[in-house]
């Protein structure tokens, strides 16, 4: 009779891990159709295949990855960042200098700022940051903003910690040099756009049309700064 018991009771356990077992197995085939779709340009496909897999296992991090990659190539910025953010709390290792989500956080930063929203944009770069500390991108537009709500100093840094991962960028050179200018400091704000010319092949409509934008951009940020204060007085 004892033995009978046992057997049932270990019956009853295995049968709800057999399932489980069966459920991740599935989840996982349908990651993989989802890859293969991907690869063949299917997006809305891939999009469905790792819908699936993620009905099947709310927890696979590699399913929310995926479709958030998916999510991003048809458009949908935010919900692949909701994807990526849904990863990060279930396999943080994932995130971790995945270009994927740097440049995820990096895009939607980058539309907040031309939209005006510094702070949801420098909350977008920080994230970029945490994810790959060594992206010489994500400082350089995060200095960019620091300096269109003119923060000098902290775009400054951000400048050269860009220049420091990659000193290729002409942009980076022209910003810092307009920022250090702003500081006073003249010669080294001379130093940085003959550096930025340089870079660029000595093409200076370009750089100049580059900083007419971030002027324009400090100046709008001005404006609406001022009508805030005059509202609140």
């Amino acid at each position: 009779m004892k033995r009978s018991l046992l057997f049932a009771v270990g019956l009853l356990i295995a049968i709800p891990l057999t399932a489980t077992a069966q459920r991740i197995q599935s989840a996982k085939k349908y990651v993989k159709q989802g890859i293969e779709r991907f690869g063949r340009n299917d997006i809305v496909g891939a999009i469905a295949e790792y819908d699936r897999a993620i009905g099947i296992d709310p927890k696979n991090a590699d399913a929310y990855l995926n479709r958030g990659k998916a999510r991003r190539a048809a458009g949908d910025l935010d919900g692949a960042i909701d994807d990526y953010e849904v990863t990060v709390n279930l396999a943080p290792d994932l995130a971790l200098n995945n270009h994927d989500i740097t440049q995820a956080y990096l895009n939607r930063g980058y539309i907040r700022s031309n939209r005006m929203d510094i702070e949801g944009a420098l909350a977008d770069f920080d994230r970029a940051i945490k994810y790959d500390p060594n992206d010489a991108e994500a400082y350089f537009k995060r200095g960019r903003a620091f300096l269109i709500i003119g923060n000098a100093k902290f775009a400054i840094a951000d400048f050269d910690k860009s220049i420091a991962l990659d000193d290729h960028n002409p942009l980076v050179f022209a910003e810092r040099g307009f920022a250090r200018q702003t500081q006073g400091q003249n010669s080294e704000a001379q130093k940085d756009f003959e550096r930025g010319l340089k870079l660029n092949n000595d093409l200076r409509l370009m750089l100049d049309l580059h900083l007419l934008d971030l002027q324009m951009q400090i100046k709008e940020m001005e404006r609406r700064q001022s009508a805030i204060k005059r509202n609140i007085a």
